[in-house]
């Protein structure tokens, strides 16, 4: 009686391990067919185990054979190719517009080409010097040059220290000599010879951190009194620009 009712139980138990391996498409060599034959039953449970493997073999080659003979997937909505980025003219195309422009263009757009180049090379302190010369006003400038041999030239150590940054309250008073050397560069202010009476702004203006670093950085190196003003070019492109401005 109780033996089989544990036959029972085994039996039951080995009924489970066949449908849980159906289920879950384990085949027999993962449970391992030695251990299923070992228990009552064993040989007809092996041969299930074998059935359920091909049915699951064959299930997974058909799935397989029907992807391969499937269409592609195509949206109702046609694809569109990717746009390319557009491509910048070439130097020789920048050139060729600009000779054209040049051989249609008048006195008054030549000028308004002029300006806006010059406009959007400026900083905004840049900006708030040229406002202090627009006026005509001139103001104090420093060069720092080291003595040359007899019949030599000096090196400058640095050029364009003034005190018109200070006075006109740009933001980065040690970058005056850089907005002074641009400046001039651009044709928008001219240096002139050193203003007279004006000795004590000069004495000032060599108590500047930048001024002071380049008579430090050499035995040689002194002082060279001039003046900053704007450029006939600059009293234009300040009217034209100024005009509005409080």
């Amino acid at each position: 009686m109780d033996g089989d009712r544990a036959s029972g139980s085994q039996s039951e138990a080995l009924g489970d391990l066949v449908g849980w391996a159906a289920r879950t498409g384990w085949g027999a060599a993962r449970i391992g067919f030695g251990l299923i034959k070992q228990l009552p039953g064993g040989v007809e449970a092996e041969r299930g185990f074998r059935t359920v493997e091909q049915v699951v073999a064959t299930g997974v080659r058909q799935w397989l054979d029907d992807v391969d003979s499937r269409p592609a997937e195509t949206s109702d909505d046609p694809v569109e190719p990717a746009e390319e980025a557009p491509k910048p003219p070439d130097l020789r195309e920048r050139m060729a517009e600009l000779l054209h422009r040049s051989a249609m263009t008048g006195r008054e757009e030549a000028a308004e080409d002029l300006y806006s180049g010059i406009l959007r090379l400026l900083t905004p302190d840049e900006a708030r010097i040229l406002a202090g010369l627009g006026d005509g006003s001139a103001y104090p400038v420093l060069h720092v040059a080291e003595r040359g041999v007899v019949g030599g030239t000096a090196r400058f150590v640095l050029r364009n220290g003034s005190t018109v940054g200070r006075a006109v309250g740009v933001s980065l008073t040690e970058e005056v000599p850089h907005y002074l050397t641009r400046l001039h560069a651009f044709g928008l202010v001219e240096m002139g010879p050193a203003l007279p009476g004006l000795d004590d702004q000069y004495e000032l203006l060599q108590t500047d951190s930048r001024v002071r670093e380049a008579l430090r950085s050499s035995k040689a190196a002194k002082p060279v009194r001039r003046s900053v003003r704007i450029s006939a070019l600059g009293a234009r492109f300040w009217k034209r620009c100024a005009e509005g401005v409080g």
